[in-house]
C-alpha cells in the first residue's frame, strides 16, 4: 500500500509538472538540479571543514608539547644562568618561565590511567612537579650561598630535567604516531566523500540534461509536425487532421491556435466559394438587366417623339402668334420651348454657371408673365465665374422652391436674389439664392439636412409636412446630385437670413 501511495504521489507530481509551461519546466529542472548540486557542495564542504578541524585539533597536542618543552628549556637555562652568575635578570627570567611552565603543567592529566598516552601525561605532570621543587630549592640555596645544598639540588634538578625532557619527547612521538593514523583515516574518508560527491554531481547533471533533452524533444516533435502541416497548407491542402492537443503549455497553445487557423481557412474558403456562386448568379442577372435596359432605351427613343411633337407645337403656336401680331405671346412660347428643351436635351450632363443662369432667365421670364410684378428678381453675377462647371438643373429648382414655399403667402414686394461670386481665398465659387419669405420650418430644415448627410437616402415623407412634395424631391435631388458630382459633403447648406426673414440656399463650387 505504501508503495502504491508513493507511486500515485509521483504520478501527480509528474502530471503537475507537465501541465506547466515549457519555460517553467526548464526553469524548475534547472533550479532543482542547481539546488541539489548546491546541497552536495555544501555537504562536501562541511565534511572538508570538519576533517581539517579534526586534523588540526589532533596535531595541536604535538604543538602544545613542543611549547611545553620550549618553556622547560627556557626555565632550565634561566636557572643555570642564575646558578652561575647570580644576576637579577636571570632570576626574573626564571620566575617568568617557571610560571608559564606551571600554567602549562596544569593542563596535563591529574590521575593515572591504563592508557599509555595518559600514563605518560601523568608521569610528565609528576616529574614537572618534582622539577619545580628541585629547581626552587636550588635557587634558594644559591641565594643563601649554601654550596653543599647548591650542588645537591642542582644535580638533582639536571637529572629530573633530563628525565622530564625524555618523557616529553616520548609522548610527543606517541601523539605524532596517533595523529598520523588519524590523518590517514580522515584522508581515506575524504577520498570516499569526494568520490561519492563527484558521482552524485555527475548523476544529477545527467538527470538534469536528460530532463532538458526530454523537454526539448517534447517541443521539437510537435513543431516538426506543425511544420509538415504548414507545408501542406501552403500547397492548399486543407484536408488535414487537426492536432486536438490537450497540452497546457505553449506548444499546446500553438497547436490549438493552428487548429483554429485551419478551421478559419476552411470557413473562409467555403465563404469564397459561396461568394463566387452568388457572383455568378449576379452576373447572370446583370446580363438579363442589360437586355432589359436595351429594351428600355429603345422605348425611350420612341418616347422622344413626344417632346419633339411638343416643341413643334410650341413653335407652331409662336409662329401663329407672330403672324397675328402677338409678339409677347410669341416670345413667351419661345421661352417655354427653350426651357423645356434644356431640361429634356441635357439630362445628367455637365453644365456651366452660364448655362444655368441662361435657363434660369427663361424660367424667371415665365414666372414674371405668370405672376406679373408680384416678385422682384435681383441678380449679382461675377462674369469671371460663368465658365465654372456644375451639374445641370440645380439653380431652377431652388428658385422654384423660393416662389412656391418661401413667398407663397407674399402678395407684393417679394424678392429673390441670385448672387454668384468667386472666393479667391478658399479657391471656390459661391452661389447664394435667397428670398425674403417666411423662412424654413425647423422640422423641415432638419429633415432636409438629414437627407444631405445621408446622400439623399433620407426622404421627407409627405404625410409628415403639408405640401412638401417639392421639398422631398426637388431639394433632396439637388443635394444628392451636388454631393455626388463634387464628391464632397459641404457643397450645400440652408441658412436663415437675418432677423428670421427668408431663407438662403448656399452652394460652394470648388476649383478642381
Amino acid at each position: 500500500m505504501a508503495a502504491r501511495r508513493e507511486d500515485s504521489f509521483f504520478r501527480k507530481v509528474f502530471y503537475a509538472f507537465q501541465e506547466r509551461s515549457v519555460r517553467s519546466q526548464i526553469l524548475i529542472t534547472f533550479f532543482a538540479a542547481s539546488f541539489i548540486l548546491a546541497c552536495i557542495v555544501m555537504f562536501t564542504t562541511n565534511i572538508f571543514r570538519k576533517t581539517i578541524t579534526t586534523v588540526g585539533e589532533s596535531y595541536q597536542t604535538n604543538a602544545d608539547l613542543d611549547k611545553y618543552l620550549t618553556l622547560l628549556s627556557e626555565t632550565q637555562n634561566a636557572m643555570e644562568s642564575y646558578m652561575q652568575y647570580r644576576t637579577f635578570e636571570s632570576i626574573d627570567k626564571y620566575f617568568h618561565y617557571e610560571a608559564l611552565l606551571e600554567e602549562a603543567a596544569q593542563k596535563l592529566r591529574m590521575n593515572p590511567s591504563a592508557i599509555t598516552v595518559q600514563q605518560k601525561e601523568y608521569i610528565i605532570k609528576q616529574l614537572s612537579s618534582n622539577y619545580f621543587n628541585l629547581s626552587g630549592n636550588a635557587i634558594a640555596a644559591r641565594r643563601s650561598n649554601n654550596n653543599e645544598r647548591i650542588n645537591m639540588y642542582y644535580n638533582k634538578t639536571v637529572e629530573c630535567y633530563s628525565f622530564l625532557r625524555e618523557e616529553i619527547l616520548s609522548l610527543n612521538m606517541m601523539y605524532f604516531q596517533s595523529n598520523a593514523y588519524t590523518y590517514e583515516m580522515n584522508k581515506a574518508g575524504m577520498t570516499v566523500v569526494i568520490n561519492t560527491s563527484i558521482v552524485m554531481m555527475f548523476s544529477i547533471l545527467g538527470c538534469a540534461i536528460l530532463l532538458i533533452y526530454i523537454n526539448i524533444s517534447r517541443i521539437i516533435q510537435p513543431i516538426s509536425t506543425i511544420s509538415t502541416v504548414a507545408s501542406k497548407v501552403a500547397e492548399r491542402d486543407f484536408d488535414i487532421e487537426l492536432f486536438n492537443s490537450t497540452r497546457k503549455d505553449e506548444i499546446g497553445n500553438i497547436c490549438r491556435a493552428f487548429d483554429a487557423m485551419i478551421i478559419s481557412i476552411r470557413q473562409y474558403v467555403d465563404t469564397i466559394w459561396e461568394k463566387a456562386k452568388k457572383e455568378n448568379e449576379l452576373r447572370e442577372k446583370e446580363i438579363e438587366m442589360r437586355a432589359l435596359i436595351t429594351d428600355a432605351h429603345f422605348k425611350a427613343l420612341q418616347e422622344q417623339i413626344k417632346p419633339h411633337f411638343l416643341f413643334n407645337t410650341l413653335n407652331t403656336g409662336a409662329g401663329l402668334a407672330m403672324m397675328e401680331g402677338a409678339d409677347r405671346t410669341c416670345y413667351f412660347l419661345e421661352q417655354v420651348a427653350d426651357f423645356l428643351r434644356y431640361n429634356i436635351q441635357h439630362p445628367g450632363q455637365d453644365a456651366t454657371i452660364k448655362n444655368e443662369i441662361g435657363m434660369l432667365d427663361n424660367y424667371i421670364y415665365i414666372m414674371e408673365v405668370r405672376f406679373g410684378n408680384r416678385y422682384e428678381f435681383i441678380k449679382e453675377i461675377d462674369e469671371e465665374a460663368l465658365s465654372k462647371k456644375m451639374p445641370n438643373m440645380i439653380l431652377q429648382p431652388l428658385v422654384e422652391n423660393c416662389i412656391k414655399h418661401g413667398l407663397k403667402d407674399i402678395i407684393e414686394n417679394g424678392k429673390i436674389k441670385i448672387e454668384v461670386k468667386i472666393n479667391h481665398e478658399k479657391n471656390e465659387t459661391e452661389i447664394a439664392i435667397s428670398d425674403n419669405g417666411c423662412g424654413f420650418d425647423p422640422a423641415i430644415k432638419e429633415k432636409i439636412l438629414a437627407a444631405k448627410e445621408s446622400g439623399g437616402t433620407v426622404i421627407v415623407k409627405s404625410d409628415e409636412i403639408n405640401q412638401n412634395e417639392h421639398i422631398s424631391t426637388g431639394l433632396i435631388n439637388v443635394i444628392a446630385r451636388l454631393k455626388f458630382y463634387f464628391k464632397r459633403d459641404d457643397v450645400f447648406n440652408i441658412l436663415d437670413n437675418e432677423e428670421g426673414k427668408g431663407t438662403t440656399f448656399f452652394i460652394k463650387i470648388p476649383d478642381v
